[in-house]
């Protein structure tokens, strides 16, 4: 099936005209793990976050306070600090948090979750803000505050990820704040802010981008006496209503979650840390209770396998794994279909901070039984990037590296020999993102893997390419065969607000 599929990056209408046929397909090569590299980008700090931007720069956090930007595009690195924060940096605290606007081309907006100094219990609580940035840096003066006086109030299981689904909400992950922020400890004994609904500790939000207000369809939004908790603070004197902001809920500290890129759908995994016996890997679902501190991973607190089936109302991980192999479960991303040897397709990649054992995750309740695919040295987060040729795996690390794993070299497609053009009966439309549901266009610098159905001993497509009015100036689109590497040219170019279609002859 790997002959018979393209790969797209843009948001566009792909067309199948016809096709160009030779006695045969290429044959695929397929690649192993030896093949790929890894290697130091930078040294520049306990670092907590990676972002790729769309050019294929990348932004990386470090934990006390300095949001900066590496370009290895030429592959001679180039640090520039792009803000300075004042934050809260002891224990787990810090700037924790970085994630792009949809429209950042032509908007300029990001979104920072940062721990602050403040008046609350524990001296600081942390903040999400929407930003202005541009290439000489973040504007400080243009903050807008979304959600805050999230507590921190033991310093710990902040949590501190942010991301934008493909359903256009802001996704925010915090943790349990190590206390219960109410000063109890709940009849589950320990901390339980994670099963309190009145706190915004120890959930997943989901809130518009612009104003930090809930998501109109958040499962608790029309829940009798539900308010408005963005900035209504968790002490013990918080309100005692339930919160609209709240997606899921019963998490202990969710220190990174990821996206699925292969999908329109708002897929998402959230990777939490356990406290004695499970780490955890979680599927966003809304509503979902995953019920801590009454379970830890697949089992009841305080046990490992084989333990007793999930308990009524809460849900279970996908995968999680024990102290033998791990001991914190922090980053994780999806590996996007079609840039990598075809055994990576649809695999999730997650780390141990502790350990340094990175997995890839195709299936099985076992994390730990899966492929093992890198050992580092403390990682804490990770982010693919779209290179001036592959799609490299960047990775931040607790010691300060900034590390990217670049596959195998891509294998070059055989000489067909002579075409010929066959067409077929009609125009076939393979991708539409206005067809989608959401109707989510392809993020800058993302990809998609497209399946075109070709005939057998097809080796290569006649496409038609579109670009209805893109929101940017300089909007492009790149096809190409899967496992290859990217052309450095694209297939057509657009100015904002325009159609514009263009025809290719592909390789498959």
């Amino acid at each position: 099936m790997h002959g018979r599929r393209l790969l797209l990056a843009a948001s566009l209408v792909v067309s199948s005209a016809a096709l160009v046929v030779a006695g045969s397909a290429p044959g695929v090569v397929e690649a192993v793990p030896s093949g790929f590299t890894d290697q130091v980008v930078a040294d520049v700090g306990v670092l907590t976050t990676v972002e790729a931007l769309p050019d294929g720069r990348v932004v990386v956090l470090e934990k006390n306070g300095r949001l900066i930007r590496i370009d290895d595009r030429d592959g001679s690195p180039e640090v520039t600090t792009l803000a300075d924060f004042s934050v809260c940096s002891n224990s787990e605290r810090g700037l924790l948090g970085f994630a792009l606007d949809p429209a950042y081309v032509t908007s300029g907006f990001v979104y920072v979750y940062r721990t602050i100094a403040s008046g609350e219990p524990g001296g600081c609580h942390n903040r999400v803000s929407r930003f202005s940035m541009g290439e000489n840096g973040l504007d400080p003066g243009s903050e807008r505050v979304l959600v805050d006086r999230i507590s921190s109030v033991a310093g710990n299981h902040n949590g501190g990820d942010i991301e934008v689904g493909n359903d256009g909400y802001l996704y925010i992950a915090v943790g349990d704040a190590g206390s219960d922020p109410r000063g109890n400890s709940g009849s589950a004994g320990g901390n339980d802010a994670a099963q309190d609904r009145s706190l915004l500790n120890g959930k997943i939000l989901r809130v518009d981008r612009s104003t930090g207000f809930a998501a109109p369809d958040n499962p608790f939004v029309d829940e009798p006496g539900a308010a408005d908790c963005r900035v209504r603070g968790n002490s013990p004197s918080t309100p005692t209503t339930n919160c609209k902001e709240i997606f899921a809920y019963g998490l202990r500290n969710p220190y990174r979650f990821a996206f699925d890129p292969n999908t329109s759908a708002t897929r998402f995994f959230v990777n939490d840390v356990g406290q004695g016996d499970r780490e955890e890997v979680d599927e966003g679902v809304a509503g979902a209770n995953y019920g801590w501190p009454i379970r830890e991973g697949r089992c009841p607190r305080g046990q490992n396998p084989p333990c007793a089936g999930p308990t009524p109302g809460l849900i279970d991980p996908v995968t999680d794994y024990g102290r033998e192999a791990g001991r914190f479960v922090t980053g994780g991303a999806f590996v996007p279909d079609g840039v990598w040897p075809a055994q990576y397709d649809g695999a999730y990649l997650v780390s141990d901070g502790a350990f340094g054992t990175t997995w890839s995750w195709t299936g099985g309740a076992d994390l730990a039984a899966s492929p093992v695919f890198l050992t580092a040295s403390g990682p804490t987060d990770m982010a693919f990037v779209a290179g001036p040729g592959a799609t490299e795996l960047w990775y931040v690390q607790q010691n300060g590296e900034v590390r990217k794993v670049t596959p195998p070299p891509a294998p070059q497609s055989a000489d067909s020999g002579p075409q010929r053009y066959d067409a077929l009966p009609s125009p076939s439309r393979r991708f539409d993102t206005r067809a989608l549901t959401p109707p989510a266009p392809i993020g800058a610098g993302r990809t998609r893997l497209i399946d075109i159905d070709a005939p057998a001993g097809a080796s290569a497509a006649f496409v038609n390419v579109t670009l209805v009015r893109p929101q940017s100036e300089g909007a492009f689109a790149t096809v190409w065969q899967p496992r290859t590497d990217r052309p450095s040219t694209s297939n057509v170019n657009a100015p904002a607000g325009a159609n514009v279609a263009n025809a290719s002859i592909v390789p498959l």
